[in-house]
């Protein structure tokens, strides 16, 4: 045979194997979490909301073509500690974070070396990108944790120091005092590193930063983002699959609806505002469906935590912006018709359910049937074993990563899961109270913790949450203690949450 053969044979080949490794490619699924802020789990149509007080159209496609879940919960009730544990498959307490969340000067929460959902679907062949909020914190692990210099240096750690490709979003909250989007781990359009005089204060009624580049504009910060990740999406390779986590930064206050729904609705700019971010996933799907990747896309909705709650909102003891002033914004939802959390009791920083039962919507065409309900248990902390099954990954260990994640996949297919079979499920309050439940039952350990919230609350303030045990098939909306009449059942659901916060993991294999 002669060499010129053998090289065109070999050259066939390797195009052969080539292609075949493309198709393998396109055989993945592209997989979309849409997280929104603060949305509680009766917001949206499809979960319970009247379409006479707000309409969410794409959140209720998405449950018509696929499966909507009852029992879904968030690992915790506000926002950083949720997004550590979806993105690394471990609960947040486990770290120095023992209640509250990253601040805007924080460095990046998620250790170096961990593994991480973002860096495992990479290291499989994925294009990743989170667009939208971070609220994980940027720089270095050494040194201070707050740094008010952090964003007048370079940064060196950030999404894609745990497997990003790309990012763009804002470092912490819609309406913090930095101003600014990020693009990677520098700051968007920087133009130096010089101090600047911005005139006004923030939502949070802060001086603003000063950082010497673009500035947001809130009530157009769901538009920009979502137009980012739609420009992601169409430069990316048709042979490769994408995990896309687009992290809304809606509902969470300042409530600045876009001009598109601003003045809509007799519900007032909270309800505007949950239509901006409906009108976001519809772009979403819409820009899958143009690049002919829809088909074969495994899209999830839900929220972080629960969402606020009228009636339990403080009122500020400082001048803050309407924009702000939650609790008139989502009373006049709620006086519409429209409970924000369903019939559940609580909200944000809560330990109740309203705190931690969220939406969750998976969709995916020819595998999830269409318009189906699901009551089986899971956690956002499962989408790392979950998504690892579906690819034929094996994670780590349950002593060296993703730690309390466990697959729920078949619940998917419509198979029935018991999760606490597999691990155990705990949910953790904005103070730093925990939460369990097993079978029927949610026991609320009623640790007292003193927290002290700068300009918020006077010094030495203290929550208190009470020592509690209820039936939610019967009592759903938690307002029966039952503590005192089944002590055998507390007694066994408190030895169960010391020996998983004594062990590093609560999954079973």
């Amino acid at each position: 045979m002669s060499r010129i053969i053998k090289g065109i044979r070999i050259i066939i080949a390797a195009g052969a194997l080539a292609a075949a490794a493309s198709t393998a490619a396109q055989k993945k699924p592209n997989i979309v979490i849409f997280l929104a802020d603060d949305y509680g789990y009766g917001s949206s149509n499809c979960y319970g909301t009247p379409e006479s007080v707000l309409k969410t159209p794409h959140i209720n496609t998405l449950a018509e073509e696929g499966m909507r879940f009852t029992q879904a919960y968030a690992p915790a009730a506000v926002c950083s500690p949720t997004r550590y544990a979806m993105l690394t498959g471990r609960y947040c307490w486990r770290t120095g974070m023992k209640r509250g969340v990253v601040n805007v000067c924080d460095r990046l929460h998620i250790e170096e070396g961990r593994f991480t959902l973002p860096q495992m679907l990479k290291d499989d062949g994925y294009r990743t990108a989170v667009i939208g909020k971070w609220h994980l914190g940027f720089g270095e692990q050494e040194g201070k944790r707050a740094d008010p210099e952090r964003y007048f240096k370079p940064i060196t750690k950030g999404p894609l120091s745990i497997g990003f490709d790309y990012f763009f979003g804002l470092p912490q909250n819609h309406g913090d005092f930095t101003g600014i989007y990020m693009e990677n781990h520098d700051v968007y359009g920087r133009r130096s590193f010089d101090k600047i005089e911005i005139e006004g204060k923030s939502p949070y009624g802060q001086e603003w930063m000063g950082v010497d580049a673009p500035q947001r504009v809130d009530d157009e910060v769901m538009d920009v983002l979502t137009e980012k990740a739609v420009d992601w999406l169409n430069q990316q390779p048709d042979d490769q699959p994408v995990f896309l986590y687009f992290s809304a930064p809606a509902v969470h206050a300042p409530v600045t609806p876009s001009k598109r729904f601003k003045g809509t609705l007799a519900a007032g700019p909270f309800a505007e505002f949950i239509q901006d971010l409906d009108w976001s996933l519809g772009e979403m799907v819409k820009a899958f469906e143009k690049s002919g990747r829809l088909e074969n896309t495994l899209f999830i909705f839900s929220s972080d935590n629960g969402g606020v709650y009228g009636d339990e909102i403080k009122t500020w003891d400082r001048e803050v912006p309407d924009t702000w002033q939650l609790k008139s914004q989502v009373t006049q939802m709620r006086q519409a018709g429209a409970e924000v959390n369903g019939i559940y009791r609580g909200g944000k920083q809560d330990p109740l359910e309203g705190g931690t039962r969220v939406p969750f919507i998976v969709s995916w065409p020819g595998h999830v049937k269409a318009g189906t309900v699901n009551d089986d248990k899971i956690s956002l902390v499962d989408m790392t074993a979950t998504l690892a099954e579906l690819l034929n990954i094996e994670i780590p260990a349950k002593e060296l990563g993703a730690e309390d994640s466990v697959s729920v996949l078949d619940t998917f297919y419509g198979k029935p899961v018991d999760r606490d079979a597999l691990a155990t499920c705990i949910t953790h309050s904005g103070s730093g109270t925990f939460a369990l439940t097993l079978g029927k039952w949610k026991y609320i350990e009623g640790v007292e913790v003193a927290i002290k919230r700068k300009k918020m609350d006077p010094p030495g303030t203290t929550c208190q949450n009470t020592r509690a045990l209820y039936d939610l098939e019967k009592d759903p909306h938690e307002d029966n203690n039952l503590i005192e009449a089944n002590p055998e059942v507390a007694e066994k659901m408190q030895a169960l949450l010391d020996q998983t916060r004594t062990r590093s993991f609560s999954r079973k294999h």
